[in-house]
């Protein structure tokens, strides 16, 4: 008996060590086009012979790369038995992991009294389409979902909308600061302080948004666009039943 947990030990510390050696070997390709690749994006896929691989600079982005780090498959790949994205499912996990990770109190919070679902909305407070899903915030938070807020000043189309949003996120109460801006035009006037504007606009960038206002949902799934409350209720319920 001793010598058969000898002789198993000895084939898992030989596989331990071939798979170490494999990943290692992927970091050495990878290095010269993602310089700071770590152990920790890659892992066993489900696909046979190949590594998953997550990028999450500049943008995020999944890969599969062949156990001799010899061979790379980008793009959508799909599981014609269950017909799900495998690709899309790794980049909605890893989505869901960096918005749940962003500091709570950075995030401009409008909560439905009868909450049932959240949704994160990167916005830009000199964006029309912005404007107008806001206006709609009573019907949404009415149909149980509760809205949170992250900056995503667009500065090509609205230069001065990351100052705006500065000071917006600076105002004693910031609620009351976005809807007054959104609804009315009016800025507040509030001392500059530490604000999270620029953190979040790098995160939106990493998400991939390149429009706003850009809905995400709690298990990842971006949106982008405006939605109707109805709409967006009917995308919420579909999207979560999958």
């Amino acid at each position: 008996i001793f010598t058969m947990y000898k002789s198993l030990l000895l084939l898992f510390l030989l596989f331990a060590n071939s798979a170490y050696a494999n990943i290692e070997e992927i970091i050495n390709r990878l290095q010269p086009y993602f310089p700071n690749i770590s152990a920790e994006q890659i892992n066993e896929s489900q696909l046979d012979g190949f590594y998953e691989v997550i990028i999450t600079e500049p943008r995020i982005e999944v890969m599969y790369i062949s156990s001799d780090a010899r061979y790379v498959l980008q793009g959508t790949v799909t599981d014609l038995v269950t017909m799900s994205n495998l690709s899309e499912i790794r980049i909605n996990a890893t989505r869901k992991q960096i918005l749940d990770n962003i500091d709570e109190n950075s995030k401009i919070v409008f909560k439905a009294v009868n909450e049932q679902y959240i949704v994160h909305v990167f916005t830009d407070v000199d964006c029309p389409f912005c404007a107008k899903l806001h206006n709609n915030m009573a019907e949404m938070n009415s149909l149980g979902i509760t809205i949170k807020y992250l900056a995503s000043p667009l500065e090509q189309l609205h230069p001065q909308a990351q100052s705006a949003m500065e000071k917006i996120w600076c105002a004693e109460n910031r609620n009351l600061a976005l809807h007054n801006y959104k609804i009315q035009r009016i800025l507040p006037v509030s001392e500059d302080c530490e604000n999270p504007v620029a953190q979040q606009l790098a995160i939106s960038e990493q998400l991939g948004v390149y429009s706003t206002p850009s809905i995400f949902l709690e298990d990842g799934t971006n949106i982008p666009g405006y939605k109707e409350p109805e709409e967006l209720l009917q995308n919420i319920k579909q999207t979560l039943a999958q």
